[in-house]
Formats: C-alpha cells, sequence, structure tokens
C-alpha cells in the first residue's frame, strides 16, 4: 500500500508539469476530451507518458474548485471525443466512458473502461465481496466511441476498417456494458441499408434527456446528420447537400434550440458563413429548414470559366445514383448578372427538351451576348436509360425535395417519394446548382399525355411564367405546386421564378425545337440584370 501512494504522489507531481497527452489520431480521426462536464462536477484524466503508466481521473467540485473524488488506472487511458470539436459524451447514469491509447495504427485490439462514478476505487458492500469501481473492455479490432444509453446499459462504438492504413469505412455497433459483448449487426437507417458510412463527425449535440446523440458528418462528396437512438438502437440519416458549398466545413456547430425540438446549425466561420442558423432540423420527423438568406454570387467552384465573352462551356457537375455523368452548359456570356438556369429533364421518360439549343437566330445561331444561360441537358440520366420516370433507386426527383415533402408511395411506385428529402445524389445536385447560381429565373421542362404544350406556375413565379408563355406562344395556366417538388423549393426559399413547361410526350419537332430554343434565349436576355 505503501508502494502504490508513493507512485500515486509522484504521479501527481509530475501531471502538475506534464499535460495529458491525446494519443495518435484517437480512431475515427478523432483524439482526447480535455475534459467532461456533469453539473456540479467536472472530471479530468491525466495520463502522463512515462516508463511505468497510470491514469488517474478526477472528479473536482466546481462549487469550490476542490478535488471531490479520484481514480486511477493501470495503463494510458483518456476521455474520447466523438466530433471533431472536441466533444465528450462518455458519461450516463453516474457512469464514465474511458478508451486505451493505441500504440500502433491499426490497432489489432481496442480497450475501454467504464468507471461508476458513484463508487470509490472498491466500494465495500455489506455480506458481498467488495465491488470494484471499474469495469473494463477489449475488443479484437479498431474501435471507437460514440455514445451510451441513458441508463449506462448499452455503449454505442464506430468499428473502423482499414485499407492502406487509412480508414475506409465504418459502422456503428452496439455492446451490451453488462456482459461486454457485441451485440449482433450494425446501427443502420433502415430506408439505407446499403449506404455506406464515410466522413468525418464534425461537431455534436444530445438530446435533453440523452436519447438521442445527433453527429454532423463531413465527407468528400457529402455532409449528413446522424441521429442515433441509444434506448431502441436505431439510427436516422439526413442529408444536408444546403450545405455543400461552404468552404469550411469542419467550423460547423450543430446546438438545440430552448424547447430541444430543433436541431441548429451554424459556422464558426462567419465571413463566409454568415452569422445565423444555416439550417434548422425537426428532432421528431428529421425536416430540414433552410432559413431565408440574402442572394450570394454564383459560386466559381461551380462552372469555372475556360474564358471570357460569349461561348459554350461544359462541365461535369456530378453522377447519377448508377454513376452516369451529369453535365451542365453555360451558354452566352457569364459577365452578366440575372442568369436563367433550365433543366430538360428531371423524369427519365420526359427527356425531348433535353436536345433543346439555347441559341437562336438573335445572334445568328450562335451562343448569344447578351445573356447568360445555364443549361442542364439531363438529370435524371438512369431514368432516361431505363425509360423510367424513376431513377436507379426507384424514387421520383421531382417529389424528392423539401417543400412539403411528405412520404408518398413505395419504392418504384410511379411517385415515390424517397426515404426523406433530398435523398438522391441527382436532387442533391440540383440543389447545389440552384444555391450556387441563384437564377434569376428557373425552367423545368416536362412531359405529358396532352397534345399542347402549356406553361404552369404559381405564387411568386407567375409573372415568369406568364412571360415565357407568351415567348414561346403557349397557354399559360396557374396550378398549385405539388408537394416535394422542385419548383416548390425554389419558390420558398430563393427569390426568383421557377416554373415549369409542359411539352407533349414524344420526340420534338424541328419547329417546336426552335421555338423553344428562341424563348429560351429572350428569356434569358428579360432576366438579365444590366
Amino acid at each position: 500500500m505503501r508502494r502504490a501512494t508513493t507512485a500515486i504522489v509522484t504521479l501527481l507531481a509530475a501531471m502538475a508539469v506534464t499535460p495529458a497527452a491525446a494519443a495518435g489520431d484517437g480512431l475515427g480521426f478523432l483524439g482526447a476530451a480535455h475534459r467532461l462536464d456533469d453539473p456540479p462536477y467536472r472530471y479530468v484524466v491525466l495520463s502522463p507518458r512515462a516508463r511505468h503508466p497510470l491514469t488517474v481521473v478526477e472528479r473536482i467540485d466546481m462549487r469550490d474548485s476542490t478535488i471531490d473524488r479520484w481514480w486511477y488506472l493501470r495503463g494510458n487511458w483518456y476521455l474520447p471525443a466523438v466530433a471533431a470539436d472536441g466533444t465528450a459524451a462518455g458519461f450516463a447514469d453516474g457512469r464514465l466512458v474511458l478508451t486505451t491509447s493505441p500504440r500502433r495504427y491499426p490497432p489489432k485490439r481496442t480497450g475501454f473502461a467504464v468507471l461508476d462514478t458513484r463508487l470509490f476505487l472498491r466500494h465495500p458492500q455489506t455480506g458481498q465481496a467488495p465491488r470494484h469501481a471499474i469495469t473494463r473492455f477489449s475488443l479484437r479490432g479498431a474501435y471507437g466511441f460514440d455514445a451510451i444509453s441513458p441508463d449506462a446499459s448499452t455503449m454505442y462504438l464506430i468499428h473502423n476498417f482499414f485499407g492502406r492504413g487509412r480508414v475506409g469505412r465504418y459502422e456503428v455497433r452496439a455492446l451490451d456494458t453488462a456482459s461486454g459483448k457485441l451485440r449482433p449487426g450494425a446501427i443502420v437507417d433502415p430506408d439505407e441499408p446499403d449506404e455506406r458510412m464515410q466522413g468525418s463527425p464534425v461537431s455534436r449535440v444530445s438530446s435533453p434527456d440523452g436519447r438521442w446523440a445527433y453527429t454532423l458528418y463531413a465527407g468528400k462528396e457529402e455532409i449528413f446528420l446522424h441521429a442515433l437512438d441509444t434506448v431502441r438502437g436505431r439510427a436516422v440519416c439526413v442529408d444536408l447537400p444546403q450545405l455543400e458549398d461552404l468552404r469550411e466545413p469542419f467550423q460547423l456547430r450543430l446546438g438545440l434550440d430552448k424547447a430541444g425540438g430543433r436541431i441548429v446549425v451554424r459556422s464558426r466561420d462567419t465571413k463566409n458563413a454568415g452569422t445565423g442558423p444555416l439550417l434548422t432540423i425537426d428532432t421528431d420527423s428529421f425536416q430540414v429548414h433552410e432559413p431565408v438568406r440574402a442572394t450570394a454570387s454564383k459560386d466559381p467552384l461551380v462552372f469555372f470559366h475556360a474564358f471570357s465573352g460569349p461561348g459554350i462551356r461544359t462541365k461535369t457537375l456530378g453522377h447519377s445514383t448508377a454513376g452516369r455523368r451529369i453535365e451542365m452548359r453555360q451558354v452566352g456570356d457569364p459577365k452578366w448578372d440575372g442568369e436563367l438556369l433550365v433543366f430538360g429533364c428531371i423524369h427519365g421518360d420526359e427527356c425531348a427538351a433535353s436536345k433543346v439549343q439555347p441559341v437562336s437566330s438573335l445572334s445568328a445561331g450562335c451562343p448569344d451576348p447578351d445573356s447568360d444561360i445555364y443549361f442542364v441537358p439531363n438529370l435524371a440520366p438512369d431514368g432516361e436509360t431505363a425509360g423510367s420516370r424513376l431513377n436507379a433507386r426507384g424514387v421520383d426527383l421531382n417529389r424528392n425535395f423539401p417543400s412539403e415533402w411528405k412520404r408518398i408511395g413505395k419504392r418504384w411506385s410511379p411517385q415515390y417519394s424517397g426515404p426523406r428529402p433530398f435523398s438522391e445524389p441527382e436532387t442533391r445536385l440540383a440543389a447545389h446548382v440552384i444555391r450556387a447560381v441563384r437564377p434569376a429565373a428557373t425552367i423545368w421542362f416536362h412531359q405529358y399525355r396532352g397534345r399542347r404544350p402549356f406553361v404552369r406556375a404559381w405564387g411568386q413565379s407567375m409573372e415568369g411564367g406568364r412571360h415565357f408563355a407568351s415567348l414561346a406562344r403557349m397557354p399559360f395556366r396557374a396550378m398549385r405546386w405539388l408537394a416535394g417538388t422542385a419548383p416548390n423549393w425554389q419558390n420558398h426559399h430563393f427569390g426568383g421564378a421557377a416554373f415549369v413547361v409542359e411539352l407533349p410526350r414524344g420526340e420534338l419537332d424541328q419547329k417546336m425545337r426552335v421555338r423553344l430554343n428562341e424563348a429560351i434565349v429572350r428569356m434569358g436576355r428579360w432576366v438579365r440584370e444590366d
């Protein structure tokens, strides 16, 4: 006992001048949290590099700044951070979670310890053997801590799979803290069971009762919210394409509103992202709400101008669900503000307008020097290839936008709205283009079984729709937007007009093609800002 006491005194003296070390990347690109607060207490873990590693956990009473209680563990342990913002979330029902500091990557085994802070290191119980305050687990493989249920019965871990020395993918697993064994199967969103989790956790916030853990992830291709129900062991993933244009995604932070009913997304990069909320997410429905923000100049990252002056520039914007290219053309002179955006096809069996060319006799068949037109010929290449209205996952893209979105049908039914808004890469891509270009007007081409083409719009878009109808010599109809459609979303979140042109089924004849080309160029001139 005297040796242990002497060792602890020596260790505490060394800690006065040696900072706690966060070893390596901490699995999942994370390190150690500096502290964990559970008012009125604060927990601090001290684990200096030493020949005989020993870790001390201190509980500080913040009311009088005294060390209220402390424990020690042999080896190097630390408080795991659950996001890049340094959030520590490993505390529930008086139990504190620690994890080992691996010496090599990828580690062959990962250790966890659950410290019952209600007990001393050895807490005597009448008529029973002394109950130890610390329970340890060791798992084969590379794991990181993610969350713990409010009653501390279930711990959720990130199982990392390495390829070429780097984390290639990962999955969420549940561990029973009573037995120390993993429960079978990964925790996945039932609406997207085949979706691979990729990206780094940026920020974390938990529901007031500790049941839900909300984590914002940023990857190379997308930003999404991972909502984990730690009581029922279920997950919901919410894609957030609204944030993909941000220059500094790792400056994003999550919070909750005062009522706890909405997750609020803000950025610390106020210079480029502004000071207000970027998004709010309803914690019941997981609907995403985007505040109306001042318009910004078009994003040069979306379209790189190869040269100045009138011309036609083509760029691959991204890929469809099945990996087919989706392109955009910039036609005219990019010097003008007041852009016109045209989508030739959003349903795979309605792609006749993908053959139009925004050039006309006004400019002798050349790109018009007096307009700036952005043209996405085909947003649904998978559906066109299959001769289907739907994309490769059986989703109607024009029911997959957030405004008034609701669940419609089942997968492969004609108007299936998808598992949630913006669940499809094609709709996320369209949203990216719209946010970047900020068009003064947007034309969405469709086809229907009638014989006469017409233009339809509602609300703020009726003026623009009527004007295009007159240019194209078509009737105009005032029609309310359907739930989850692209113009509905644009009309709720952006200025300018967004309207639909309904063409008859089949290929366009030469006269109709020329008529549309002329109307589009004239519309581009009409929305131009001198």
